[in-house]
């Protein structure tokens, strides 16, 4: 394993979440760029078969939430010693070291406070491990419900504040991304864009609330090629919204998608009530400045895809 790491390959992401949509997405991503891509994952993880097929990737068996602030010299036991080796080989080469932070738990219990508190501490002992592996960046993805009341918005908008603050006269980049709503055929069943695609085939009705309310959606292709700008254009410190240049109402979304599949099945719009949450505009004049050149997927070539 560590002949892999060729003095001519020394850029390396280390993706925490790495067996989610967007975790696995990167990686594939960053691989296919000749990136050395390490992955970590939960001890027993019962999502390791997301990232099976994924070549090349090498993946680490650890969970943060289970470790004390002290244990970081002995973060990996002596069934993966084998990982101290390339992680150690890693920093003799100088690499620029990008540490890719997407592990967050309950992200669909988004008002249980207990549970998105112990986020913000699992995610500070990942800041802690980007520091010893001298990471060049720290990329958080925190989300657009930071701009919510809801425990989950207010958890992520925490532990960017504090990351932010520790790391102001350091030399790792804090490079906090608040993503909108990014959708592709891989992510997971129950979100909005697989359930409407499903029930497209099945012919079946769907209910929604009104979807009255201003909506963005980002297809996950130009989410990876985002990040990959992100670390090669060596951005600089900020927060940065994630999102497409396509803002309008979420119903016209699902009306153009019913559209695009001559769909034959009812839109029940009304039938829900409208969530609580607050709906924010993404402004993403910042982070098309940083990285400049880049050329959305059309809603209607990306739902297609799904």
């Amino acid at each position: 394993m560590v002949n892999k790491l060729s003095t001519q390959r020394k850029k390396v992401a280390i993706i925490t979440g790495v067996t989610s949509f967007l975790g696995r997405s990167v990686a594939t991503f960053l691989l296919e760029k000749g990136f050395i891509v390490f992955g970590i994952v939960r001890t027993k993880s019962s999502n390791i078969k997301n990232i099976e097929n994924i070549k090349n990737l090498i993946t680490i068996e650890l969970d943060f939430n289970n470790l004390s602030s002290n244990d970081f010299i002995n973060i990996l036991d002596e069934n993966n010693k084998k990982y101290i080796d390339v992680i150690e080989n890693i920093k003799k080469l100088n690499a620029d070291i990008s540490l890719i932070h997407f592990a967050w738990g309950a992200t669909l219990d988004r008002n249980n406070f207990a549970e998105q508190m112990m986020n913000i501490d699992m995610s500070s002992k990942v800041l802690e491990f980007a520091k010893i592996i001298g990471a060049k960046r720290f990329i958080f993805a925190g989300s657009q419900a930071e701009l919510s009341d809801t425990a989950y918005g207010m958890a992520k908008k925490q532990f960017a504040s504090v990351a932010s603050t520790e790391l102001k006269n350091s030399k790792m980049k804090f490079i906090h991304f608040r993503i909108f709503s990014i959708y592709g055929k891989e992510d997971r069943s129950t979100s909005m864009i697989k359930q409407l695609v499903e029930s497209f085939k099945e012919n079946k009705d769907i209910e929604f609330s009104s979807c009255e309310y201003k909506w963005n959606y980002l297809y996950i292709d130009d989410f990876t090629n985002i990040v990959y700008k992100f670390i090669t254009k060596n951005v600089d410190s900020g927060t940065y919204d994630i999102a497409s240049d396509d803002t309008r109402t979420l119903k016209d979304y699902i009306l153009e998608a019913h559209s695009i599949y001559n769909a034959k099945n009812n839109l029940l719009f009304g039938k829900r009530p409208d969530s609580l949450e607050k709906f924010s505009l993404p402004n993403i004049k910042d982070t098309m400045n940083a990285i400049s050149d880049i050329k959305f997927t059309k809603f209607s070539d990306g739902i297609i895809k799904c």
